[in-house]
């Protein structure tokens, strides 16, 4: 009699687990398209020098890491450091592309590779650059936000003579 209650509790547990609403399959793809989508607009803002546009792109805790200096945190720094930045460059011309995007399967989270030319770097727009960077991106209330930023370059350094 105990074996046939268990086997009848054991069969109604496994209905009960069976009809249990599956969790929504994370869309990855639709999320890769939005991340890229992001990061074209983010082109076009910084092409036509949007250092308010660019900032908001990131989170409020978001980081944006340069060489030789201290991480930029939150939007007003960021935005802060890109004026700077577009003062010393002011012939800059940017220009990136992503390789890849991969997307936690949570959704939540994904890390966006690629790869960055910049020419009329510095007061004389004379130098130039270009490497890799990764950008995190973060779901912050269902919006895509960059929770971290940084770029290497991957220009052979200059013999000091």
């Amino acid at each position: 009699m105990k074996n046939l209650v268990l086997t009848g509790m054991l069969v109604l547990s496994s209905f009960a687990v069976m009809a249990q609403p599956k969790a929504d399959k994370t869309d990855t793809k639709s999320d890769e398209q939005a991340v890229r989508s992001i990061s074209k607009n983010w082109l076009e803002l910084t092409k036509k020098n949007d250092v308010a546009a660019c900032a908001a792109l990131f989170a409020d805790d978001g980081v944006s890491y340069g060489a030789n200096q201290e991480p930029f945190v939150g939007p007003a720094a960021i935005k802060k450091h890109f004026a700077e930045m577009h003062d010393k460059n002011p012939k800059e011309m940017v220009d990136w592309s992503t390789d890849r995007v991969e997307v936690s399967s949570s959704g939540d989270l994904a890390v966006e590779y690629g790869k960055y030319d910049v020419k009329g770097l510095g007061p004389d727009g004379k130098n130039s650059d270009f490497g890799k960077y990764v950008t995190v991106y973060r779901k912050v209330n269902g919006e895509w936000k960059v929770a971290a930023d940084i770029g290497s370059s991957t220009k052979p350094a200059v013999a000091s003579k």
